[in-house]
C-alpha cells in the first residue's frame, strides 16, 4: 500500500510540474506579445513625434488638467502633417468651453519668434557672418543668422524691442563703402481672423488656435477707445501649422463661442506703416523726373489741371456714396440673418422639446405595457 501511495504520490507531481510548466509556456506568448505591443506602440509613438502626446502638450504645458482642456485626444486635426511639436497634435475640438482659470492665466511671452527677425539689405560681398553678428549682439541675443552671399540676410533676435533697437541703430549705417538697410522680415505665418464676437479675448484666441499648431503671438485688434473691431492676427512659430489653420478654416465652419457665427481668415498681408517709402527706395527712371517736373501747387480755377481735379474729386465722392451704400446692404443683410437664425433657433428648441415629450410617452406607455403584461 505504502509502494502504490508513493507512486501516486510521484505521478501527482509530475502531473502537477507539467501543469506548472504548461501554465509558464502559455504565460510566456502572453510576455512576449505585450512585449512585442509595447514596442510596437512605442516605436509607433515615436513615429508620431507627439502625435497623441502633442495633445496632452496642450492642456498639460498650460496647467490645465485632463478634465478641463477644452479637446479631446481622440483624433482630429494633426498639426504640421504628424503633431510634431505642435500642442494640438492629434486633437479635435468638441465644443467643450474654456474654463475661467484656463482664460485668466496668462499667456506665455516666447522670444526668438517671427516678430524678431531682421532682414538686413544692400550689404557688400565681403562681410561676414562673424562680423554680422557682432555688429547686432550689442542690442540683444541672436538665435538666427543666415547670410546669403548675394548682398542680404536674416537675423532673430530675442525680443521685438530688441529688433526694433538694432533697426534704429544699424539702418542707414555706412559698411564697407555700402549704406545697408534694416527692415522687420515678413512674417510668414502669421493669419487675419475676421468675424471675432466681441466676447473673444486674445487669451481665448491664443488657446483655441494653439491647438493647430505652437502660436507665438494672438491677438483680437481693438480701436482707439479700446472696444474690440472684430478683427484679430494670430501668429504661428511654423507655416504647415498657419496652412492647416488656413485650410480647417475656408474648408469647415469653425465656432469660437455659442453663436453659430463662422469665422474667416486671410493671409496677414505686411504693411510697413512705421519707415514708409524712403527717398532712396524708389527707383531713378525717367519717368521720376517727368513727375516731379511741378511741385506741390493749388491750381488756378478754370484751368485743366483745376477742371480734371475737380472731375476726379467728383468721382472720389461717387465712391465713396457707393462703398457707404454697398456698407449698409451688408449690414441690413447681416441683421437679417441674424433674426432668421433667432426665430430658427426658438423653433429648433421647440421642436426638441415635442421630441422630448413624444419619447417620455412613449417610454412611459411603453413601461405600463410591460407591467400589465407581466
Amino acid at each position: 500500500m505504502s509502494g502504490a501511495r508513493r507512486d501516486n504520490r510521484r505521478s501527482n507531481g509530475r502531473d502537477d510540474s507539467s501543469r506548472v510548466a504548461k501554465a509558464e509556456n502559455d504565460r510566456k506568448p502572453g510576455r512576449e506579445n505585450r512585449g512585442g505591443d509595447e514596442k510596437r506602440g512605442n516605436s509607433n509613438n515615436a513615429a508620431r513625434s507627439g502625435g497623441g502626446g502633442g495633445g496632452n502638450r496642450g492642456g498639460a504645458e498650460r496647467g490645465i488638467a485632463p478634465a478641463q482642456q477644452p479637446y479631446d485626444n481622440n483624433g482630429g486635426h494633426r498639426s504640421g502633417g504628424g503633431g510634431g511639436r505642435s500642442g494640438g497634435g492629434g486633437t479635435s475640438f468638441n465644443g467643450a468651453a474654456f474654463t475661467e482659470s484656463q482664460l485668466m492665466d496668462e499667456v506665455p511671452k516666447k522670444k526668438f519668434t517671427g516678430r524678431c527677425r531682421l532682414f538686413v539689405g544692400n550689404l557688400p560681398n565681403e562681410v561676414k557672418e562673424t562680423e554680422l553678428k557682432e555688429l547686432f549682439s550689442p542690442h540683444g541675443d541672436i538665435a538666427e543668422c543666415y547670410l546669403s552671399g548675394k548682398g542680404f540676410a536674416f537675423l532673430r533676435l530675442d525680443t521685438r524691442a530688441h529688433a526694433e533697437s538694432a533697426k534704429e541703430a544699424i539702418d542707414g549705417r555706412i559698411i564697407h563703402g555700402r549704406q545697408v538697410r534694416v527692415r522687420f522680415a515678413v512674417h510668414g505665418a502669421a493669419i487675419r481672423v475676421k468675424e471675432l464676437s466681441p466676447t473673444v479675448s486674445n487669451e481665448m484666441l491664443y488657446h483655441a488656435f494653439s491647438h493647430f499648431g505652437d502660436v507665438e503671438r494672438a491677438v483680437h485688434i481693438v480701436d482707439e477707445k479700446g472696444r474690440p473691431t472684430g478683427e484679430g492676427i494670430v501668429e504661428f512659430e511654423r507655416k504647415p501649422n498657419c496652412n492647416e489653420a488656413m485650410a480647417a478654416i475656408r474648408d469647415k465652419v469653425f465656432l469660437l463661442t455659442a453663436s453659430p457665427k463662422p469665422l474667416i481668415c486671410e493671409v496677414l498681408e505686411p504693411r510697413d506703416e512705421d519707415d514708409g517709402l524712403a527717398e532712396r527706395m524708389i527707383p531713378r527712371t525717367p519717368g521720376l523726373s517727368k513727375e516731379r517736373e511741378l511741385g506741390p501747387r493749388f491750381p488756378t480755377p478754370n484751368s485743366f489741371e483745376y477742371v480734371y481735379g475737380m472731375k476726379w474729386k467728383e468721382l472720389y465722392v461717387v465712391e465713396q456714396k457707393r462703398r457707404a451704400q454697398l456698407d449698409e446692404e451688408l449690414r441690413e443683410s447681416r441683421r437679417r440673418l441674424e433674426s432668421d437664425m433667432e426665430l430658427a433657433y426658438q423653433d429648433y428648441q421647440a421642436q426638441m422639446l415635442r421630441e422630448g415629450y413624444l419619447m417620455f410617452f412613449l417610454l412611459f406607455f411603453w413601461f405600463r405595457a410591460l407591467f400589465f403584461f407581466f
